[in-house]
């Protein structure tokens, strides 16, 4: 080969050094990306340990998908101020994709944990449990209100937590007042809510107490029977009814074989 081929990489050994195959560097060399240091009369090629240094300025670009048109004319002109804006702006999209999915990792995590609780839940069971004051997104009040008013505020309350990027996937739940628990209309919701973390000074917010809640279950449309059981556990309890029931999906129907097999855990608030 010679002394002065010594500091030089063949084809095949270049593109093992970047991790590529011999045919990527064959099309870069074609659309003038980056040729061999040497090119013999023999057709052997040869790159310096130099363009390595090229080699991962380019695959850093085209990480960031910079077309290789682009990354040519960077190459070319050479011109810093050039790269920094190229930087700058894939810098801002890569911040933007890491936000979107950890939004999508934290949906992942909740449809995950509501999937281990429904697996390790007894559904036929009523429970004491003390739960944490926890935040919901809540849509207007309901209450009394056309069964019609829900195809509006349900779009209205989805459309507002995806606009702005609060949905952490919980499902919609219902809020149900104590004086409709007493009458037993189970389906006059007075809000409709989802959970959340984050803060929006555009909406309402409903704090679930800390304190003790009576916790039942109920299998698709069984909701008076799922009532009774828990209002009976309550008073052999010696407990009273308190200001609200919180509804929500553990199994919605799209986990469940059809809406009669959905899961929803209904959360009584009770007092002594």
């Amino acid at each position: 080969m010679g002394k002065e081929l010594e500091k030089y990489f063949t084809t095949g050994e270049f593109a093992n050094l970047c991790g590529v195959k011999k045919q990527t560097l064959f099309h870069y060399d074609e659309i003038g990306l980056l040729s061999p240091a040497i090119k013999k009369d023999n057709g052997y090629r040869y790159y310096s340990y130099h363009q390595f240094e090229v080699f991962q300025v380019i695959a850093l670009f085209k990480e960031f998908g910079v077309s290789l048109k682009e990354i040519k004319t960077l190459l070319t002109n050479k011109d810093p101020r050039a790269t920094m804006i190229v930087l700058k702006e894939k810098a801002m999209e890569i911040e933007d994709k890491i936000k979107k999915l950890s939004r999508l990792q934290s949906v992942i995590h909740t449809r995950l944990a509501l999937a281990e609780q429904a697996a390790e839940s007894d559904f036929s069971s009523v429970s004491l449990q003390n739960l944490e004051e926890e935040k919901f997104m809540i849509s207007e009040n309901i209450l009394d209100e056309a069964e019609q008013k829900y195809t509006t505020v349900i779009p209205d309350l989805i459309n507002y937590l995806h606009l702005h990027k609060l949905d952490q996937g919980h499902p919609i739940g219902a809020l149900l007042a104590k004086e409709q628990i007493q009458k037993k209309e189970f389906y006059n919701y007075k809000y409709l809510y989802i959970k959340t973390k984050q803060s929006s000074k555009h909406v309402n917010y409903h704090i679930r107490p800390r304190g003790l809640y009576a916790v039942g279950y109920q299998k698709g449309d069984e909701t008076e029977n799922a009532y009774t059981r828990i209002i009976q556990f309550i008073t052999d309890n010696g407990l009273k009814i308190g200001e609200y029931a919180y509804e929500e999906y553990i199994i919605e129907e799209a986990m469940a074989d059809g809406i009669e097999n959905s899961i929803t855990r209904i959360q009584l608030h009770v007092k002594s």
